[in-house]
């Protein structure tokens, strides 16, 4: 079916990875469980969470059926939000895109107290109950008296991994341990607050472990964080899992080989599903990277902003059927979007590079195909004021399709003119389609990378301005 002019055919058919019902899932995928945020509203609090869609021809529009009272959807992004939840409810979500395709689901958000934690950093006690009149104070206490399964709000204040027993001490994974077997891996700031987690790092002191979170549906959002170091949030196992609504900053980096990164994945097995990365922000970065992720299928990075930091992301090995939409990069010291972006274990299984705004990146704005064994990857309607590399492509790998971006640099004289590339044995799997291409001083772009009059005719057509 033909689509408007300016949408994009992603990789793969329209998907609704989450929500979803409870224990239901696409073909081929696992279950998403109960243990999911998803399920669960506290009475009175507010219930805010955002859908996770892959596939088709983006952009998106969202809408609600069978909403209970107070509920809305934001029909451009998704967003989910009910302001004050008091009776279990089923609505129903539908996602249709350019081109009229569509998917639904339901789920069911049992509203009630069971299952819920709350700490407070300010007025609460280590002898307290948990509930919302009778908070924990510390993460410590969370760790400890959590259990499996829970829910925890945080309320404003300062906490740290102080007092919570750690492992590989003295390594560069020196960490605490959230298994969800035994503790609480879904983490929310309270409505209208915004708690700070502070790993601890001081050059001269405690070296700020890393927070691991395994297993079940990791569910972080709505934090601040600082003083991490090699690693912040590492994530094993946890199908499902979100990162959202985050501002990570201060982080001062590791070693070269440490995997040194805000939020790190930590298995190859490219059958952990739907991971989502949505509505944060990365910056003041001394080394290392915002994301380094292995394993997933179906990551989505989507709307989240990286600045002033040497690395913002880089997608290693096992990432099946990957995207990355609608994020937004600038003063970066090194490449913005890069890493092996290869599968394992699964043929023609790439991911889309979508609708990204990168203003300024010192070596690339996109680097691909690193080690030269991605597979089929798309880029398509992104900005790019910086270097476009593509490296290591023989027959086997690809195809790379770019196509409708706006790029602008100083590589011109180059063949084909714009794009660098390094060791391309068989340039028929790059497939350079119809991009506006510049130099800086053309005019074509503004400092915001926002179409100028003069470029205004691709509006809607080309680059990441919808």
């Amino acid at each position: 079916m033909p689509g408007p002019a300016g949408y994009v055919e992603s990789n793969g058919p329209l998907e609704l990875i989450s929500p979803r019902a409870v224990n239901s899932a696409a073909p081929g995928a696992p279950p998403i469980t109960a243990a999911h945020r998803i399920f669960k509203a506290y009475p009175g609090l507010e219930y805010d969470i955002r859908a996770v869609v892959t596939g088709g021809a983006y952009p998106y529009t969202f809408s609600l059926t069978n909403a209970p009272s107070g509920m809305t959807i934001d029909s451009a992004t998704g967003r989910v939000r009910w302001t004050n939840p008091q009776a279990n409810a089923t609505p129903t979500l539908t996602v249709t895109d350019s081109v009229g395709a569509q998917v639904s689901s339901n789920w069911t958000i049992v509203v009630g107290a069971a299952g819920f934690k709350f700490v407070d950093a300010v007025n609460g006690s280590s002898t307290n109950q948990g509930t919302e009149t009778s908070p924990w104070r510390t993460l410590a206490d969370v760790s400890a008296r959590g259990g499996a399964g829970s829910i925890v709000y945080f309320r404003a204040g300062t906490y740290t991994p102080a007092g919570i027993a750690r492992t590989s001490v003295g390594t560069v994974w020196e960490r605490v341990v959230f298994n969800a077997n035994s503790a609480p891996v879904v983490w929310l700031a309270y409505p209208g607050e915004r708690p700070v987690i502070d790993f601890g790092y001081q050059p001269t002191g405690d070296v700020g472990p890393l927070i691991r979170l395994g297993y079940a549906h990791p569910y972080v959002d709505g934090f601040e964080t600082i003083n991490s170091h090699v690693i912040g949030f590492q994530l094993e196992g946890g199908e499902y899992a979100t990162f959202r609504r985050l501002h990570m900053h201060a982080h001062a980096g590791g070693p070269d080989g440490s995997n040194s990164s805000t939020i790190m994945t930590t298995t190859w097995d490219p059958g952990l599903y739907g991971m989502a990365v949505q509505d944060n922000e990365f910056d003041a970065f001394g080394l290392g990277n915002g994301l380094k992720i292995y394993g997933r299928r179906k990551l989505v990075i989507e709307d989240n902003h990286f600045h002033h930091q040497p690395g913002p992301m880089e997608l290693k090995a096992g990432v099946a059927e990957f995207t990355v939409r609608s994020n937004r990069f600038n003063d970066i010291s090194g490449i913005a979007i890069g890493g092996n972006m290869h599968s394992i274990g699964a043929a023609a299984t790439g991911g889309d590079i979508l609708f990204n705004l990168v203003l300024d990146s010192s070596l690339y704005a996109l680097d691909l195909n690193q080690d030269g064994m991605a597979t089929r990857i798309n880029v398509l309607r992104n900005t790019f004021l910086g270097r476009v590399n593509i490296r290591n492509v023989t027959s086997g790998n690809g195809p790379f399709r770019l196509n409708n971006n706006v790029v602008i640099n100083a590589d011109g004289a180059r063949t084909p003119p714009f794009f660098t590339y390094e060791q391309v044995s068989d340039p028929s799997r790059v497939i350079i389609g119809t991009n506006l291409t510049g130099t800086p001083s053309a005019g074509l772009v503004d400092a915001n990378g926002q179409l100028t009059a003069a470029s205004l005719s691709n509006l809607g057509t080309h680059g990441h301005q919808r």
